[in-house]
């Protein structure tokens, strides 16, 4: 993936080149980038195909070469995770962050002209890289540890044998923390590094586009906190199974989403699944709206624990704004404030 030409502005008149939209090779890739239906014959049932993740990518890229499309660069950050994990990944943000940066004015989907500059289309695109049955499932099982001996283990692995989630079907086998450990102990320390690099360009790139789009459309702009999280609870548990060495704790210290440290030096890492932060609570509410999403699609639950997690950083007057603003009077009397945005 040659990210520089990539890059490159196609015209002078249209530096993202043509809207490919309704263009066969488009059609064809989202298309191919789609997961087939189970199938049932007879008393077999025969699981769904998996699209040829590398083909996606070749395509994903020629189509790049052609246009500058958010649209493609999320299939393409779909397709690396699948064939070249988190560094792939790493790639296919960057592409998107840069594109942002540079072509706000030309890249696809354009802003609507006829609507304001409306930037819902564009919103939309992004919002896909927290799609929970693409990218984010596809990030989950991500390969961290990589062992000829004792496998290959993801962030779905460690979940499980955490027991944070629950397997699949009765046949999947839940790993041991045994054997997670050896694996990690295992592995080519060169391609773990590589990961724990990746991860936390991954983050820089996250938080870049939020930082943009907040800056572009304001409270429009997308909450991309499922994918923090995520990239969060990687990192955590990198550090948790490669740098403490031989038993010895950790010589740097880690480091919150805001940049701030989370633990000391010496401090012993907190069992996995344990809640001590309120990233803690959000990773746990996560948690359950996966099982809601998967188990339950209909129930009204998840209305309520987007709500929930949305206010567990919010101080008291903005969570009183938000369940009972008709309170705020009152409040604001008794409080001596009068400003209800202060």
């Amino acid at each position: 993936m040659d990210l520089d030409n990539l890059l490159r502005s196609r015209s002078d008149d249209a530096p993202s080149g043509p809207d490919l939209e309704y263009d066969p090779d488009f059609t064809a890739l989202v298309l191919a980038s789609q997961v087939g239906e189970e199938r049932v014959v007879g008393t077999s049932v025969i699981p769904a195909e998996e699209p040829d993740y590398g083909m996606v990518s070749r395509d994903a890229v020629d189509l790049l070469g052609r246009t500058r499309d958010i649209r493609v660069a999320v299939i393409l950050a779909n397709a690396m995770l699948k064939t070249q994990g988190l560094p792939g990944f790493e790639d296919a943000l960057n592409y998107i962050r840069r594109s942002l940066e540079d072509y706000w004015d030309s890249i696809h989907p354009m802003l609507d002209e006829d609507d304001d500059d409306d930037p819902t289309m564009r919103i939309n695109a992004v919002l896909a890289l927290i799609d929970r049955s693409t990218v984010l499932a596809a990030l989950r099982s991500a390969p961290l540890a990589d062992s000829r001996a004792f496998g290959r283990f993801s962030l779905r692995d460690l979940q499980l044998a955490d027991g944070e989630i629950s397997p699949s079907s009765d046949a999947e086998t839940v790993p041991t923390h045994q054997t997670i450990s050896a694996a990690f102990q295992d592995s080519d320390p060169v391609r773990l590094a590589a990961i724990a690099a990746a991860v936390d360009n991954c983050r820089d790139h996250v938080r870049a586009i939020e930082t943009l789009l907040d800056d572009r459309v304001g409270g429009l702009a997308p909450d991309l906190d499922p994918l923090h999280r995520m990239l969060h609870d990687i990192r955590s548990r990198l550090i948790a199974h490669v740098v403490p060495q031989a038993g010895e704790p950790s010589t740097e210290p880690r480091e919150s989403d805001e940049g701030r440290p989370a633990a000391a030096a010496t401090e012993r890492v907190m069992p996995s699944g344990a809640i001590a932060s309120p990233d803690d609570v959000k990773n746990a509410i996560d948690r359950i709206l996966d099982y809601y999403a998967r188990h339950e699609p209909s129930s009204p639950i998840p209305l309520l624990l987007h709500r929930a997690r949305r206010l567990v950083s919010a101080d008291f007057v903005t969570i009183l704004k938000d369940i009972a603003p008709q309170g705020m009077e009152n409040a604001a009397l008794i409080g001596g404030f009068s400003n209800y945005d202060d």
